[in-house]
């Protein structure tokens, strides 16, 4: 759960003045909580919430289609794919379903393994 700013200040304002126990009962927050404040302060002068920076990788539609496009690459997995590209298999997955590739396997049944119904 996210705190406003303003909550914030309000809630160290009042650590420094009453203590940790007061605080705790009073807001009703954790202290890891109140300590991670009292750090963020700390190390940046400000108690706005950091943003998280996501790395991800974007394939290039038209190189992956091209890809798909050589015979030799038709039939590998999305694992593969994904090594030979260098990103995650969930990427190549949504890639290639936005180009309209269906990567599905079937397995081919033996005639002493199925069962009747």
């Amino acid at each position: 759960m996210a705190y406003e700013k303003d909550y914030r200040k309000r809630i160290l304002n009042f650590y420094y003045e009453n203590g940790k126990t007061k605080t705790l009962f009073q807001f009703n927050i954790s202290s890891s909580t109140l300590y991670g404040w009292i750090k963020l302060k700390k190390e940046t002068g400000d108690l706005s919430s950091r943003t998280r920076k996501r790395k991800f990788k974007v394939l290039d539609p038209e190189k992956l289609d091209e890809y798909m496009k050589n015979p030799k690459n038709a039939d590998k997995y999305i694992r593969e794919i994904s090594k030979d590209f260098g990103c995650e298999k969930e990427t190549v997955r949504a890639a290639l379903k936005k180009l309209g590739y269906t990567r599905k396997k079937n397995r081919q049944n033996t005639g002493s393994r199925t069962r009747k119904k």
